[in-house]
């Protein structure tokens, strides 16, 4: 035991400078994203991967940092996720109000998971890739891809492409359901609604709903926490798929990984009401801060000559999964409300 303490402090001596940068840059994305000027538009996540992509393709020896940005974009990466249970209260699914509610939300999130994997592999797209477009589109955006990508083999390049796609068309979705609101006369918590079971991730299903009303506001909170709890089960799902996937040599290996594990117990923990409100904030806290390290370290990894080498095709893809989350939300939410 004091040999294993010895060798983490040594790893942290040799390492410091790399580990300053990482949380330098986590708290300057932290204090980015409270400028007025962002209106709310970006999340720590993404500013943070933009700082690592930067730093990545100026021509700068990162060699350096690498052990830190690894370490972050791997080891705090699967902490972060696993933290992300604490968000999950499975007495908010009582808020939906109906059993037909829950049973869309369900019905729209699998769909669309396996409609866009389907479509992904039509598209000859790469299958960590697919992966990753089909758990961040129909639950919650960047949160989700940082979940499911030590299950996916996904590269760097590819993590960065699909987070970038949840951001451009997350986005749009903010524009659209503005447009949609001044030239239609629909119901508020029709539109709540809409925006919950079809925005991406949860700071754009905040930014689209705020423009309507506090009403819309509401809803939509309310089925993107229900699509929030679904994480688990995909979570678990993929961990099977994937291990179905492995060698009969293989097969020894425990099925879920053990972050999966740390995610559904903390779940369970915060479904239990156990915790203070200001405990669970502070556990937030922490959670944004170590997502947003790891995705420093991600962007680290990301050449924007390799991003060139993707081409277009995943942009093409990742426009057919923002179309499909959308109209089958769309008549989920009609067919409910």
């Amino acid at each position: 035991m004091r040999l294993f303490f010895y060798n983490i402090w040594k790893w942290v001596q040799n390492n410091f400078y790399g580990l300053l940068l990482v949380i330098g840059v986590s708290i300057f994305a932290k204090q980015v994203i409270r400028l007025e000027i962002l209106n709310d538009s970006l999340s720590s996540p993404v500013v943070a991967l933009l700082c690592g992509i930067v730093l990545a393709n100026i021509g700068l020896d990162n060699s350096w940092a690498k052990p830190s940005l690894n370490f972050a974009s791997s080891q705090l990466l699967k902490v972060g996720v696993a933290l992300i249970g604490f968000r999950l209260t499975f007495s908010e699914i009582l808020e939906i109000g109906s059993l037909s509610g829950v049973l869309v939300i369900i019905s729209v999130v699998f769909v669309s998971f396996f409609l866009i994997r389907w479509i992904g592999e039509k598209a000859s797209l790469s299958k960590p890739l697919t992966l990753l477009l089909a758990a961040g589109f129909p639950i919650c955006g960047i949160s989700a891809i940082a979940a499911v990508k030590p299950l996916s083999g996904a590269d760097d390049e590819e993590t960065g492409y699909a987070v970038g796609l949840i951001t451009i068309f997350g986005s749009i979705s903010i524009l659209f359901f503005s447009i949609l609101h001044l030239i239609f006369d629909i119901e508020m918590n029709t539109l709540g609604w809409w925006i919950g079971l079809s925005v991406h991730d949860t700071s754009q299903v905040v930014a689209a709903a705020s423009t309507i009303s506090e009403s819309s506001l509401d809803s939509a909170m309310v089925v993107k926490m229900g699509r929030i709890l679904l994480l688990a089960p995909m979570l678990l799902m993929i961990s099977f798929m994937k291990q179905r996937e492995i060698q009969a040599s293989e097969k020894k290996r425990f099925p879920v990984p053990i972050f999966i594990i740390g995610f559904a117990v903390a779940a369970a923990l915060g479904s239990a009401n156990v915790f203070s409100t200001s405990f669970l904030d502070s556990i937030d806290t922490v959670r944004t801060f170590l997502i947003t390290a790891a995705m420093f370290g991600l962007g680290s990894g990301i050449r924007l000559i390799s991003i060139k080498d993707l081409g277009a095709k995943p942009l093409r893809v990742g426009f057919i999964a923002w179309i499909t989350v959308l109209v089958l939300a769309g008549i989920g939410t009609f067919l409910t409300i």
